[in-house]
């Protein structure tokens, strides 16, 4: 049985129809849908053009909710959800993507051509809207730090948070910003620093100091000079990206595209010592690396004894101490002998035989005592909504519909798995050898059309491991497939590589 939470407004105008009469008429809709009320929200004299009206708040909450169990909302008319006509656009919009189904006491289920012209268009702002609140945001954070404000994050060692509070509330809690101030570690962070600026040896340094924490936190100290020289930085890190590392190859952005706020809360050592600190970290050439998402075959390239070749940051693959081999050279051949594979007539063979084997009917529990389970969970629920529907206190038939539902769901989740199965076993059976080439002849052409995080991830789901000798220099290729495995390549190539 279907679920549904009820929306209720009354506005300022004393001849507006009432929250009980509203409720009244929205049960009888329910009923003649045969939908469970579960939730309520409602606004009492609340304007529908205002959108921080206290339910409608808590509605959009609950609507995004992922343990949401209700999937229709109702309301009196579209004027209940909002006046403004873009605002309940915006709602219908969210409740579309969520599944939620919106119906009105006082309008017919039919959609003018301009509401399916909007939501489409609504469809495509989605990604634009994401972009903007993250531009939004970010601008907002340099402007925080032109103020003086943290832009967030912890306090640096040596400073605690000091924050104030702005007035605003958000989620029902105060909106504060926060600045620095001095900590108890202040006075040795100040020692540390001011010996590293003289050209006191790190940990040497840190002993004078009394500091016992790691290098990589004095080292992370030193990058915050500024930052202890009683400026607020922003904006040093690079933006990280799928896989692991960071966007260009460097975890810190250039100087000049850092965001500084002098003078915006109290100074452990002066601007001098601490260009100077920065100057020592930054005289060294950048490190730009390569990370693993960068390496097509990381994690699949390995000798025939099953060591494991490495990406090592400048352009090769190395295994142990020894053999490098060139990354570009290595990828360009294997991508290519993948692509001849696809198309050789063995892999087809193998395709075809491993697809007979896995449309073997395998010992499956019988559908049928799930169907007549799942109809007889439905009949008693739809009897106990109807029992909640005629009771002053439906809560124990609604709780017990509860129950119902989600031992159907557990039913029905096992009943799709075995009729997927089914499904997936007569199409294996059905393909044919000309179909399985001209599936094969699709992805061999892809390869050489998909970008590069997206061909790491299908190599990564045909193939169980690439061995390359280190000796020798021979290649062997082993796939797979949901099944297993096999070689497709039993005899291996050799890659043209350089000496």
């Amino acid at each position: 049985m279907n679920q549904a939470a009820l929306y209720l407004r009354s506005s300022k105008d004393r001849h507006d129809v009432s929250l009980d009469a509203q409720r009244r008429e929205l049960m009888e809709l329910a009923k003649s849908r045969n939908l469970a009320i579960i939730e309520q929200f409602q606004d009492a004299v609340e304007s529908g053009k205002d959108d921080q009206r206290p339910g409608f708040q808590a509605m959009l909450r609950a609507l995004k909710d992922p343990m949401r169990t209700w999937n229709h909302l109702l309301a009196l008319d579209t004027s209940r959800i909002a006046r403004n006509q873009y605002l309940a656009h915006v709602v219908h919009y969210e409740c579309e993507k969520r599944g939620i189904k919106v119906l009105y006491a006082k309008v017919p289920e039919t959609n003018t051509v301009m509401d399916v012209v909007i939501r489409a268009v609504m469809q495509s702002f989605d990604q634009l809207h994401s972009l903007m609140s993250r531009e939004k945001g970010l601008s907002g954070m340099a402007e925080n730090v032109k103020q003086g404000w943290r832009a967030g994050g912890r306090a640096p060692y040596g400073y605690r948070l000091e924050r104030t509070a702005t007035g605003a509330v958000r989620d029902g809690e105060p909106v504060t910003k926060s600045k620095l101030v001095a900590g108890p570690e202040a006075a040795a962070v100040k020692r540390y620093l001011a010996d590293r600026a003289a050209g006191v040896a790190r940990r040497q340094a840190a002993k004078n100091a009394g500091l016992c924490i790691s290098d990589s936190s004095l080292i992370g100290m030193e990058w915050n000079a500024l930052t202890y020289a009683g400026h607020t930085v922003w904006n040093v890190h690079a933006e990280r990206i799928a896989g692991g590392g960071y966007k260009g190859g460097a975890k810190r952005r250039p100087r000049a595209d850092w965001v500084i706020q002098h003078d915006t809360h109290q100074a452990l050592i002066s601007t001098e010592d601490a260009e100077v600190i920065l100057a020592r970290l930054e005289d060294g050439r950048p490190k730009r690396y390569r990370t693993p998402s960068d390496y097509l075959l990381s994690g699949l390239l390995v000798t025939p004894e099953g060591h494991a070749w490495h990406g090592n940051g400048d352009g090769n693959y190395r295994v142990g101490k020894g053999k490098r081999v060139r990354q570009e050279d290595l990828e360009q051949a294997v991508v290519a002998q993948v692509a001849r594979d696809l198309l050789s007539d063995s892999f087809v063979s193998e395709l075809l035989r491993e697809a007979r084997k896995m449309s073997e009917p395998p010992p499956q529990t019988d559908a049928k005592p799930l169907r007549e389970q799942i109809t007889t969970l439905t009949v008693k629920a739809d009897r106990l909504a109807a029992l909640a529907a005629e009771s002053e206190a439906p809560r124990p038939f609604l709780e017990q519909i509860r129950i119902a539902e989600r031992q159907r769901e557990v039913l029905q989740a096992e009943l799709d798995v075995i009729e997927a199965d089914q499904r997936s076993a007569a199409v294996l059976r059905a393909i044919s050898e000309g179909e399985i080439r001209k599936l094969l002849a699709e992805l061999a052409d892809h390869l050489d059309h998909v970008d590069r995080s997206a061909l790491k991830e299908l190599i990564a789901g045909i193939m169980d491991r690439i061995e390359l000798d280190p000796t020798s220099m021979e290649c062997r290729i082993h796939y797979r497939i949901q099944a297993g495995e096999f070689v497709a390549s039993p005899r291996g190539f050799e890659p043209r590589l350089p000496p």
